[in-house]
Parts: C-alpha cells; sequence; structure tokens
C-alpha cells in the first residue's frame, strides 16, 4: 500500500503550525476586547442545515458539499461554512432566551469540493464571528472595526473595505431588483457564460459577481441595486457609510459586491489586503437578519464575517519571543531524568538527550540546541548533590546544591 495524502488537504506542522497559532492568538485578544466568546461546533451536521441556510442555488450546496449517510442512511455534510452551524448552536440551546444580544468567535477546519489552489484547500481552516440581536448599523460597524483592529495586530496594515447593500425580502426590495436584474440578463443570455446563463433564473445575483469577461460586460449596464432597495435599507447603509467615515475606516462601495450565500442581507462586504496580489480577498461577510426564520425559530438579526486563515498565514510573520531553556547533561539517567521533570513541573523548558551519549555530544547537543544555559550532573556533581551551571553566552560556570537549582533558574530568568 503507497500512502498518499488526500488531494487538496495537508499537514500543518513546524512554521506552518506556528503561524497558525500566532494569528488565532492575535484573533482571540482582539475579540475578547470587543466581548466575543468562543463556541465550538461538531465538524458535521445534517446536510438540510446548510441547504436550507446557505441556498439550494449556491454552489456550495449545489456543488462543493462533502456528503455522506451514517448507518440509518440520514445524509451528513462536512461542514462548508460557520455561520449556519453558530445559528443553530443558538437556536437548539435556546441562547436568545435570556439574552437579547450574543457574540461569538470560532475557529476550524472547513470542507468544500473545489479545486485546489495557492491558499486554497479542500480542507481549510476558517476564523469567524457572529454578532446575533442588534439590527442597527453599530454592529455592522463593530464587525468592520474587529477586522481593523485584527489585520493591525497581525502587521497587515494595507487593508481596504468594499460595501454594498443587497437589501432584504420585503416585496418593494430585493425581490423587485431580482425581477428587474432577471428581465435584464433574458436580454442578454447569449452573452453570458454558460454558468450564469444557468443560474440567472435561480440565483440572479451571483451573475454580477461572476468574473468572467463577457459577464462583466454585461452587467456593467445592469440596474444597480442600489437604485431598487427600501428606504430602510438605504438608510440602513447610509448610515453605515457616515459612521465608517467618522471612524477614518477605507471603502469603497462596489455595486456588484453580493456574496455567495442565500441568507445574506442588507449590508455585504469584503476586506482586502494588498499582500495577498491578485486574489486578495482576505475575508468577507455580512448581515442575515432572516436565517432564524429560515430555521423555523424567532427572527433574530445578526450579522457576521469569516477569514481564510490558510490564506493570511501565507502572509504572516511570528513575532519571535525569546524563550530562555536548560539542557541538562549527565552521566547518570535516572538523575538526568529526575532533574528534567523537576524543571518541568517548575515551567522550566529543558530538554535532555534521552539516547545518553557522551558527555561530548550531549554537550553538543545543548550547543546546537540554542539553551540559555547546562546543567551538568557528572560523577563528582552527583556524589556532592551538586549541579554545575553554565550560562551559554559568556561561558561562565557557577556551582548551585541540586536542591537549590531551581530557584537559581527562576532567579536568573527574572533577572
Amino acid at each position: 500500500m503507497k500512502l498518499k495524502i488526500v488531494k487538496g488537504t495537508r499537514d500543518l506542522y513546524g512554521d506552518d503550525v506556528k503561524r497558525f497559532q500566532y494569528i488565532e492568538e492575535k484573533a482571540r485578544q482582539v475579540f475578547s476586547v470587543y466581548g466575543y466568546q468562543e463556541i465550538r461546533t461538531p465538524i458535521f451536521e445534517k446536510t438540510e442545515l446548510f441547504a436550507h441556510g446557505v441556498g439550494e442555488g449556491t454552489d456550495i450546496v449545489g456543488k462543493e458539499m462533502f456528503l455522506l449517510e451514517d448507518r440509518r442512511g440520514r445524509s451528513m455534510a462536512l461542514r462548508p461554512e460557520g455561520t449556519a452551524q453558530v445559528v443553530r448552536s443558538v437556536i437548539t440551546n435556546n441562547m436568545m432566551r435570556q439574552n437579547n444580544h450574543l457574540r461569538f468567535y470560532y475557529f476550524g477546519p472547513m470542507f468544500r469540493y473545489e479545486q485546489p489552489q495557492k491558499g486554497r484547500f479542500r480542507q481549510f481552516y476558517q476564523i469567524g464571528a457572529e454578532y446575533f440581536g442588534v439590527s442597527t448599523p453599530d454592529a455592522d460597524l463593530e464587525l468592520i472595526l474587529i477586522l481593523r483592529q485584527f489585520f493591525k495586530e497581525i502587521q497587515l496594515h494595507e487593508i481596504s473595505f468594499q460595501l454594498n447593500t443587497i437589501g432584504c425580502q420585503k416585496s418593494d426590495c430585493r425581490p423587485a431588483y431580482k425581477n428587474k436584474l432577471i428581465e435584464f440578463l433574458q436580454d442578454h443570455v447569449d452573452s453570458l457564460c454558460e454558468n450564469c446563463s444557468n443560474r440567472m433564473h435561480d440565483n440572479p445575483l451571483r451573475v454580477l459577481d461572476c468574473k468572467n469577461e463577457s459577464c462583466i460586460a454585461v452587467t456593467s449596464e445592469a440596474p444597480k441595486i442600489h437604485d431598487t432597495v427600501c428606504s430602510d435599507c438605504k438608510d440602513h447603509f447610509s448610515e453605515l457609510c457616515h459612521m465608517l467615515d467618522d471612524h477614518q475606516v477605507s471603502y469603497s462601495v462596489n455595486f456588484r459586491l453580493v456574496r455567495g450565500l442565500d441568507y445574506y442581507s442588507k449590508t455585504v462586504f469584503e476586506v482586502f489586503s494588498d499582500n495577498l496580489g491578485a486574489q486578495n480577498a482576505a475575508g468577507g461577510g455580512g448581515r442575515y437578519d432572516g436565517l432564524f426564520e429560515i430555521y423555523g425559530a424567532k427572527v433574530v438579526p445578526a450579522i457576521g464575517f469569516a477569514l481564510g486563515l490558510d490564506r493570511l498565514a501565507l502572509l504572516t510573520s511570528p513575532e519571535k519571543k525569546e524563550q530562555k531553556s536548560v539542557f541538562v547533561v549527565g552521566t547518570d539517567r535516572g538523575a538526568v531524568c529526575k532533574l528534567v521533570a523537576t524543571c518541568r513541573e517548575e515551567d522550566i523548558i529543558c530538554q535532555y538527550d534521552p539516547f545518553q551519549s557522551s558527555m561530548k555530544s550531549q554537550f553538543r547537543q545543548a550547543n546546537k540546541s540554542g539553551a540559555w544555559k547546562v546543567l551538568i550532573l557528572g560523577e563528582e556533581e552527583l556524589k556532592a548533590k551538586q549541579v554545575s551551571v553554565k550560562d551559554m553566552q559568556d561561558g561562565q560556570q557557577t556551582v548551585v546544591e541540586l536542591s537549590a537549582v531551581v530557584g537559581y533558574l527562576k532567579k536568573s530568568v527574572a533577572n
């Protein structure tokens, strides 16, 4: 049997893991400042959760979900995104009963069957945040400010936002615009790509987001959604833009921006970084005020975003923190192991040679490890119940009582 990793997946280790940990640590710091709590949801759910919430006509549901059956023949799906799951958790755990608003964030792997490319995998990782219960534009502002602060923390300064409003489900809002857009697209169907001509009736807004040049040319003349949305949606978007100006957020209005999931309403946005090159969208999100109702629950206004952790990891260089470690060398395995364990129990990073090589070889390993100090347990030290402590910076050596060596090391670290 020839072992081979599954296409679109990868093993994370070494510097890759350090970059992931660094980004997650910075995200936790920022989210906690804004009052967000971590939530962890299952890696798979009933397929209908995503089919109903994300949308039957979306590429995610129609083409990209990894499906499986359990032993009773029920359809399950590996999660392709996080928002539907968090909403499901809030509903099934009745979290809104005693809260008028909730804030959550999450990390974790997601799964979509699409063509792998640089920074994009079939098992990929996301950071997400969800804010429930607040319908006013200051909730939209909060999510965008979180993103700006988070990008600053991971040293990505050249960022900007694109925003749009895609209206709500009131009859004189997005449904009316969809009818106008379909009527327009029907007159230009011969100029659309095959994908757009197939989906223009079920999901016409996605045609606006197509990257095909002929579709871009057609939709540049299409009716603008901002001209059709209801007064409430226009006012919401206008107030948000004023708030962003007050907070000096760099943004532009993109009337082609629609996002790819059916549950979005009103505000949608994407965040961009010049560091990402041609594929410079680092993530995005928007409002989904009607998603709770789709699942049969009481209406709860909500907004959230998701970021691709894999792509962010390509751009970050974790801050290198100086960690002082020690290396124990000695002739007696039992004594060495005991001193190593004592150091580790006191939170001192400690290494040793488990193969008990020659003392000369152990010193070479200690030097290679970058140890701050070497603890020497030779025959003479063992007889005297002492430890020789060698400073690897200046080469000076000090003799310390074995029972006092941990205290000596802690005092040296403090100084």
